[in-house]
């Protein structure tokens, strides 16, 4: 009977869908969206909401969310004749809303050139502002005023808020710093040009909300590193806790629905959260800088994504994105190979997270140009079991089922394409193993580099197996380079790692805890590790992730019981008389807190210049950048561990502060102070045109903060000369600040010997 099945199933009950259309106008299909048709059609067209697919549920039913690229606005037309809806137009790449019962007929629109239904994600999970030195830019010291993120808004994609918390009003707690709330996965009134979710404008109607998702407490972190005004952390200062743009306006978009419905979110979410924040802001004239703790073990890792190219399109001067660069640093989940004709073939071991509770897993395979490969999974128990066999890039979805030794089945969904979006090759592997032998993969071709990554998500958790030998000389084992997620690759993107700031903690039940395996003011273990495919240095800047102290949701039961699974990282508590609740305070770690102490530190230089580009932020957070012992010495333009360095706000804002003016006095200043020759050898005239007699301070600062030089400056009315001398001072840029009670000057004074 056994030999019958196989000799069945050596058919491999092939089931193909054709990628590609036989008409030149159809578009082309992602893997993901040929792989759901496969389903659609074994389902006889009658396909319910599956776990692996993202929807969104609206008074008008259920849709399925996707990115396509247009070749004509007449997609629009065509879209909309289906009962979709077009939300975000980034270019030519638009986000879409599909009636799931209108998806096989929206994959055959003749003026869309690519259909990508959403690629599922996850989240990428004190003394904060002291080693970035947040601090000293807060209080002002040695700048023209300080600054807190006042006139910037700050928007936070994510999911776990509690719009209640005490930390989303001022230091006073009087004050709401809450705009706009957009609910993108519950019933009510969307934002305009958007047709799902539900927008909440006011602050009455915000708080009476409470939460978006009452088991997560992810956002409420990240936000709280981000522009936390840290109210309730401490009795009287309200400071401890305190994020980097504490002043900010703060604009949430809550991406996870609630738990009664489907668990997933996908790439689309993500762009409309951005476009919406950005809206928001223009609407009111003001900058804004947007993060992003999620991403994907998918795509292409160069920066050519759809997600890639919306995300280009959205941002530009004054509209900045933030992500973080991912968790996987430790992972080997990734492989390279470049063929010749002398080395055709790599074999190498595709394992599963055993945390998931199941084996599945997704393998995303991409070819450079058009070069051809041919790629065979295989069962293996000492000896192949079963195997597919080789198959090349044929522009069809396969389906097989392998028979393991166990008489179970290992079942392969594979996707082949000739050409993608970026001109690439590409095979996407989904597989879902009940076999208890070893799963390898096999890639043979004699021309090109081909680049793999093993990853699944499910319910917003990312879950990472290796790629091993699993003992065998021929194999080969994956590699944690490359690691950087592909949303990270975006070429606008400022891309964050991680670095250990706190290690040990008091737990508010008194014991000690001690993250293991990492070193303190050292690259966290677990921040991922670039380059781009296309040979780019990520991450942009590296940041404080493994141990910080931030907001946590006060309806996540999980960190405010004693039996809940994140109680042991719960540091404090707050009571609130305003609404009778307690609020609480927890430490995590991961690049998804290094992300947002990047984003409110971008806050603050975007109060110093609204129409900063992120071009010139990243150049800004490169030329500034510590480093130190532990970075070691950086090359010019750093390395794929640390980027550049570790983050410095304080030189950040002041290179900031200096590229909004074409002179040297950096914008804040309320004298009519001048200083020349600038630069010289140390020798500076100092004029001053008083209309009274007055005592001027005089100091000059290094950029760190420390202060070098002080004198006093006695003048009448009229024009004052004095010359300073610091011309002792090493060579290089220092700030000297001219200040008496009737105002300051602060200017960038370079010493060159």
């Amino acid at each position: 009977m056994k030999e019958i099945l196989c000799a069945v199933l050596a058919l491999f009950l092939l089931v193909q869908v054709s990628a590609q259309q036989s008409s030149a106008k159809l578009p082309k299909l992602s893997p993901r969206t040929q792989q759901y048709l496969l389903q659609l059609k074994k389902a006889s067209g009658k396909l319910s909401p599956q776990p692996d697919y993202a929807y969104k549920k609206t008074a008008e039913g259920i849709f399925m969310s996707a990115m396509v690229k247009v070749s004509s606005i007449s997609a629009q037309s065509e879209i909309e004749a289906l009962g979709g809806h077009v939300n975000t137009k980034a270019g030519n790449i638009w986000t879409v809303q599909i009636p799931i019962n209108n998806v096989a007929a929206f994959t055959t629109t003749p003026d869309i050139s690519y259909i990508e239904l959403d690629e599922l994600v996850t989240m990428k999970l004190d003394s904060v502002r002291k080693v970035t030195h947040v601090d000293s830019v807060q209080k002002g010291i040695g700048l023209p005023m300080p600054y807190t993120g006042k006139g910037v808004v700050v928007g936070v994609v994510d999911a776990g808020f509690d719009f209640t918390h005490p930390v989303l009003y001022d230091t006073s707690g009087g004050s709401y710093r809450v705009k706009r709330v957009w609910l993108e996965k519950a019933t009510g009134t969307p934002p305009s040009g958007f047709n799902y979710g539900s927008e909440l404008t006011d602050a009455i109607a915000i708080k009476a909300a409470q939460t978006d998702n009452n088991t997560f407490s992810h956002g409420m972190h990240v936000t709280g590193i981000a522009a936390g005004s840290g109210h309730g952390s401490t009795v009287n200062t309200n400071y401890k806790y305190r994020g980097m743009a504490f002043e900010s306006d703060v604009v949430l978009v809550g991406i996870m629905p609630d738990s009664t419905q489907w668990q997933n979110t996908g790439m689309s979410d993500f762009i409309d959260g951005i476009n919406y924040v950005f809206q928001y802001a223009q609407s009111v004239g003001k900058p804004a800088v947007v993060n992003l703790s999620w991403g994907s073990p998918s795509g292409p890792h160069d920066g050519t994504s759809l997600f890639s190219q919306a995300c280009d399109a959205l941002t530009g001067p004054g509209k900045i994105f933030v992500c973080a660069a991912g968790n996987n640093g430790q992972d080997h989940l990734h492989l390279q190979k470049n063929f010749t004709t002398n080395d055709t073939i790599v074999n190498t071991f595709v394992n599963f997270d055993p945390s998931l509770g199941r084996q599945n897993t997704w393998v995303d395979v991409w070819g450079d140009s058009a070069k051809p490969f041919c790629v065979q999974l295989s069962l293996y128990n000492n000896t192949a079991i079963d195997s597919t066999g080789f198959v090349c890039l044929d522009n069809n979805t396969h389906e097989y089922f392998l028979i393991g030794s166990n008489s179970d089945t290992c079942f392969v969904t594979l996707t082949t394409s000739s050409q993608e979006f970026n001109g690439k090759t590409r095979v996407y592997i989904s597989l879902y193993s009940r076999v208890t032998d070893s799963v390898c993969l096999s890639i043979k071709s004699t021309d090109g580099q081909v680049n793999l990554w093993n990853g699944y998500v499910r319910t917003g958790e990312g879950y990472v197996g290796p790629l091993t030998t699993n003992g065998r000389a021929w194999a080969t084992p994956g590699d944690s380079l490359f690691t950087v997620d592909d949303i990270a690759t975006t070429n606008s993107a400022i891309t964050a790692g991680a670095y250990a700031s706190k290690l040990s903690f008091r737990c508010i039940n008194g014991q000690t805890y001690t993250y293991q395996g990492g070193k303190i003011h050292a690259l966290a273990p677990f921040s991922s590790i670039g380059p781009t495919v296309d040979g780019r240095i990520k991450p942009d800047i590296t940041a404080p992730g493994f141990g910080v102290v931030s907001s946590v949701n006060s309806f996540d039961s999980s960190f405010i019981t004693v039996s809940g699974a994140n109680f042991s990282s719960t540091i404090t508590s707050y009571h609130s008389t305003l609404t009778g609740r307690n609020y609480y305070f927890a430490i995590l770690a991961g690049t998804s807190m290094a992300s947002p102490a990047t984003s409110g530190i971008v806050a603050l230089m975007l109060q110093a210049n609204p129409n900063l580009t992120p071009t010139e932020i990243r150049t800004i957070l490169a030329q500034t950048a510590i480093q130190d012992t532990f970075t070691g010495h950086l090359p010019i333009g750093g390395n794929n561990y640390w980027g550049p360095g570790k983050i410095n706000a304080y030189r950040a804002v002041i290179e900031a502060a200096a590229l909004s003016t074409s002179v040297t006095v950096i914008p804040g200043a309320t004298l009519a102070c001048n200083l020349f020759p600038n630069p010289n050898k140390g020798n500076f005239t100092l004029q001053y045109t008083s209309n009274l007699e007055d005592n001027l301070n005089v100091e000059v600062f290094d950029l760190d903060g420390q202060l070098m030089f002080k004198d006093e400056w006695k003048v009448a009315a009229g024009t004052n000369n004095k010359r300073l001398d610091i011309s002792k001072l090493s060579s290089g840029v220092y700030l000297t600040r001219v200040s008496s009670a009737q105002g300051s000057a602060l200017i960038r004074t370079a010493v060159v010997k």
